[in-house]
């Protein structure tokens, strides 16, 4: 999840040959916000698709296909960063590095749940 232009959006780089974006229609309200994204997999084997869904505030704004992702594990030298990205940036036109795509407001919370 990243936010372009101040609308949350989402892109699934699958090894860099495909980009898969979800994006929402307008820029966050001021203030506080609870950003989600749900990836219901498809299921049924490895590198299966899915849809990702992203609401803001409890409310949908926005869901989009991912048609296939990485059959096995990420790369080793790739890293799980939140609020900057310190390697390869998943996202095109965010920039390069960890300056470039450091997030200026806060984040309160970050939940990650595998079901």
């Amino acid at each position: 999840m990243h936010l372009r232009e101040g609308k949350p959006a989402y892109e699934y780089n699958w090894l860099g040959l495909q980009r898969y974006v979800v994006e929402g229609p307008a820029a966050l309200p001021p203030g506080k916000a609870t950003v989600t994204l749900n990836f219901a997999y498809d299921g049924d084997g490895l590198g299966k698709g899915g849809l990702a869904t992203i609401s803001v505030n409890g409310k949908q704004v926005a869901k989009g296909r991912i048609e296939k992702t990485q059959p096995m594990m990420f790369s080793a030298d790739e890293t799980a960063d939140i609020g900057l990205d310190n390697q390869t940036p998943v996202a095109l036109g965010i920039g390069y590095g960890p300056e470039e795509t450091k997030f200026t407001g806060k984040i309160h919370k970050v939940t990650v749940e595998v079901k």
